[in-house]
């Protein structure tokens, strides 16, 4: 079942000037995503036909929850990147028990304390995080650097 459309979500996407999909690499996940942005294509050209602005900064795609050593993600990984090219980030938020075990406390992986996980798992979902935050910085920073 795709996220619901409601009219916080579009008015978001209606003031937004950028956007950030998140994409789970599972067929079922694609196929949900897939379902939203037709919906939300058709929203918003009836928002852009009113008078509407809709000229976005970006939009790219972050891959999360990825598993390294998952054959079938792979190949759904590589899909997305031929079909999206570089709107897909090149870093990816991996599926970590670290970045679970910090949200059912209701943290980030940054207020979490090093010392309640595993520190190779907090180290290896720190990395991930931190390459996919430099990421999203520099599209930010050269949107600044702009205006």
């Amino acid at each position: 079942m795709p996220p619901t459309l409601g009219f916080l979500t579009l008015s978001a996407l209606c003031a937004a000037t950028s956007v950030l999909i998140t994409v789970h690499p599972q067929m079922l996940d694609i196929a949900s995503m897939n379902q939203f942005l037709a919906m939300t294509s058709d929203l918003l050209s009836v928002v852009k036909e009113a008078g509407g602005n809709l000229d976005y900064d970006w939009m790219r795609y972050l891959v999360t929850r990825h598993e390294a050593n998952d054959g079938p993600q792979a190949q759904i990984v590589a899909f997305l990147r031929s079909l999206f090219g570089e709107r897909v980030l090149t870093s990816m938020m991996v599926k970590s028990t670290a970045v679970s075990d910090a949200g059912l406390s209701k943290q980030t992986i940054y207020e979490a304390g090093r010392e309640t996980m595993h520190r190779q798992t907090y180290d290896r979902a720190v990395e991930s995080m931190d390459a996919v935050n430099s990421e999203l910085e520099q599209l930010i920073r050269s949107v600044w650097s702009k205006a």
